[in-house]
């Protein structure tokens, strides 16, 4: 399978990432280390998990997605694999994880919380791409910037990229990023099909020129 480059980082991944939202509900354990050991031996290198997980969220299940994937990883090379998480946002008001029982504010404070839970379910000391999951309209961007910064710079975190967010809100990281120097999202993971075309009109163009 040939791999690529994720926008301006170091990360050379497969084209395809495996997304592992429902291993713990719809899958269990031995189901998901079925279909990542059968995605491993194709050339996939790519996994992307949540704090939130597995989904329909719970706050009894909240966090088993992270463990699964985490206990199949013992198995492997760090360095054979691309891992991906995401902190929980607010859901812009219409849907309250149930992460650090419901608050998910994504401030200096929520976000180290997040990102050290993370680590210890994945059983690694860094995370190659760490994602916010929903944007916070509450929390000013400029503390969350310098939070994710942080991350990147104790190693904790190589990458960072935002999730479910809008053109204006991701321009406005970027813009936030640049100014005070801190690290930048090099992704955005949002909805996308053959339902669900909005990326063309309010993302492709920020996705192609930053």
């Amino acid at each position: 399978m040939t791999h690529r480059y994720i926008g301006k980082t170091g990360l050379r991944v497969s084209p395809i990432c495996l997304g592992t939202m429902t291993f713990g509900t719809q899958a269990d354990k031995k189901e998901a280390f079925k279909i990542m050991d059968k995605a491993f031996e194709q050339g996939i290198n790519f996994f992307d998990t949540a704090e939130l997980y597995p989904v329909p969220p719970s706050g009894e299940l909240v966090g088993l997605t992270e463990e699964i994937v985490g206990e199949w990883m013992a198995s492997k090379p760090r360095d054979s694999l691309i891992i991906a998480s995401k902190v929980s946002g607010a859901a812009n008001g219409w849907f309250v994880p149930p992460t650090r029982h419901g608050y998910t504010a994504i401030d200096r404070f929520h976000i180290e919380k997040a990102v050290e839970g993370s680590l210890k379910r994945l059983k690694t000391d860094y995370i190659d791409l760490y994602q916010m999951h929903w944007p916070d309209t509450i929390v000013p961007i400029e503390e969350s910037m310098e939070a994710f910064d942080r991350l990147v710079q104790s190693g904790k975190v190589r990458y960072l990229g935002t999730s479910n967010d809008t053109a204006y809100g991701t321009t406005k990281a970027l813009m936030k990023s640049e100014q005070h120097g801190y690290a930048r999202f090099q992704s955005i993971q949002n909805n996308f099909s053959l339902l669900n075309r909005r990326f063309l009109d309010e993302l492709k163009t920020v996705c192609q020129k930053e």
